[in-house]
């Protein structure tokens, strides 16, 4: 790429000072400062470039991160409000540089993070917005990025992981993938009052993927009483193993986390990671679709979120995040560091082994 186009050499609009030309100026405090380093102009994660969701678009910009919003809520069996995640975290991330002092790194410069904006919705035709879905998600995979995929309700991981099986099938045809849940409800619904596509029903449909094997999923941080036995009982007549809340307060989030991590990654090519903010206590995260006590704890949760970055995997997705049920703004931010930390460790690992992302 000619050094004279490169879209990260430029100072975010979030930290603009009227006179600031300096190419790190990102990540240092504004010396000019316009009046508020949250003003905006057009909102993206990160301060981000923008680029369009083609694969070809992406390649060539050098992407390697791609922000991707998935403002769906036609699959929830709860309250709606989760459309706005994808606004909430790009609003959040405003109040943060995109350096991270605890990893020595800018986040942005060093994935080429972009923003694709929004997948378009239709009302009333969830079959075609799925489709798009999973459309979206395999241009930015073919496009050679890893994919931060933010919902929206926890149905959107249903296309989100056909599209990762899809791609790895294409490259890959004797690949297989791994799949984490992480949630506080065991979502196996394989109908919910007749409807097969819902928010109750990511690992049932994810299991029906041909290079998805049980041996390779698991779930972490079920607890209370929103989990039918036919729920319970689709993990367990399949020998994959449930870590319920109890078990993570017992045992701590590194012990579980490493034990879900090493089963999604033995033998497979690609992982993906369904995390549900309601995962996290409400007392944190008071912000999402179904709030329940007895939770992840907010420290646990970028813990869990420095594991993830460690292992690393293939597509994130964050599902559940409605800001509109929150009027301090603390479960989007906190969402907005899940993914900041996600991103910190990973940069830190691959340095760690002089990999590039």
């Amino acid at each position: 790429m000619n050094p004279s186009k490169n879209p990260w050499n430029f100072v975010p609009h979030q930290h603009q000072g009227p006179h600031q030309e300096t190419q790190d100026a990102h990540i240092r405090s504004p010396e000019n400062h316009n009046g508020s380093f949250k003003a905006e102009g057009i909102l993206t994660f990160m301060g981000a470039p923008y680029c369009p969701p083609e694969r070809g678009a992406i390649k060539e910009m050098g992407a390697k991160i791609c922000f991707l919003g998935a403002p769906w809520d036609q699959g929830t069996i709860v309250r709606t409000g989760t459309s706005s995640g994808p606004h909430g975290i790009r609003q959040a991330s405003t109040q943060y540089f995109p350096y991270m002092f605890e990893y020595d790194v800018d986040l942005m410069s060093f994935f080429n993070v972009v923003d694709c904006g929004d997948i378009p919705i239709v009302p009333g035709n969830n079959a075609l917005s799925q489709q798009y879905m999973c459309d979206y998600v395999t241009e930015c995979l073919e496009g050679g990025a890893k994919v931060l995929l933010v919902g929206g309700d926890h149905s959107v991981p249903i296309p989100g992981a056909r599209a990762l099986s899809q791609h790895l099938g294409r490259h890959n045809p004797d690949g297989m993938m791994g799949y984490l849940h992480v949630d506080c409800h065991l979502d196996a619904a394989v109908d919910w009052a007749g409807i097969e596509i819902t928010n109750a029903s990511g690992p049932t449909e994810t299991f029906k993927l041909d290079n998805v094997s049980g041996q390779n999923m698991a779930h972490m941080g079920s607890r209370n009483g929103l989990n039918p036995k036919d729920w319970m009982d689709f993990w367990i007549d399949n020998d994959m193993p449930i870590i319920p809340m109890s078990e993570v307060v017992e045992r701590g989030i590194e012990d579980c986390g490493r034990q879900i991590f090493e089963r999604a990654w033995s033998g497979t090519d690609a992982v993906y990671l369904s995390w549900d903010t309601d995962s996290i206590d409400c007392s944190t995260m008071p912000g999402t679709s179904c709030p329940e006590s007895f939770g992840i704890k907010g420290r646990e949760a970028i813990a869990f979120a420095r594991l993830a970055g460690e292992y690393g995997v293939d597509v994130i997705e964050l599902a559940e995040l409605a800001p509109v049920f929150d009027v301090s703004g603390i479960s989007a931010k906190l969402a907005c560091n899940l993914l900041y930390h996600y991103l910190g460790s990973r940069a830190s690992t691959l340095r760690s082994k002089n990999q590039q992302p």
